[in-house]
């Protein structure tokens, strides 16, 4: 009998405490959070420092990331109708989540003020909404059982009076 590598005892961890306690798609969201909130703070770094603003326009437009990330999010609710593709929904609603809070701020001021010292907002936004994310993905299950306990137990009590 051959040892197993390191690769597969990773992919076993994988199924047995994410895939199979139904975390697999939280996971997924909260990774493509994070992994697009970061690279479009360093592409709008990099714009700035290389152009001194830059970005998607139409014409006269300008088409904030937001946009995209609104879109996607309106994507994923039509596919969660359909009940199909979901991990990609999974990683859709991610994308979109980050592309739109990133730029939070600009939401709340209704105003530009995304290299502002409002633009702080969004930073805040982000990192509420990826603890919540991330609560969620590792503790799902949990809180869960707990809700269910409590509710639950509120139930029996009440039908006990």
């Amino acid at each position: 009998m051959r040892d197993r590598s390191r690769l597969d005892r990773i992919a076993e961890a994988y199924r047995v405490h994410i895939r199979q306690v139904g975390q697999e798609l939280r996971l997924l969201a909260a990774v493509a959070f994070l992994v697009t909130f970061l690279a479009t703070r360093v592409v709008t770094h990099l714009l700035l420092d290389e152009r001194g603003g830059g970005g998607i326009a139409v014409g006269s437009v300008h088409l904030h990331h937001m946009v995209f990330g609104l879109l996607l999010i309106l994507l994923v609710g039509l596919l969660d109708l359909a009940s199909a593709a979901m991990r990609v929904r999974a990683v859709l609603f991610g994308i979109g989540a980050a592309l739109v809070l990133d730029e939070f701020a600009l939401i709340l001021n209704l105003a530009d003020v995304y290299w502002a010292p409002q633009g702080r907002e969004s930073i805040d936004a982000v990192v509420i909404f990826a603890a919540v994310l991330i609560v969620a993905a590792f503790g799902g299950n949990f809180w869960r059982a707990t809700w269910h306990e409590l509710v639950g137990g509120e139930r029996a009590l009440a039908r006990r009076s």
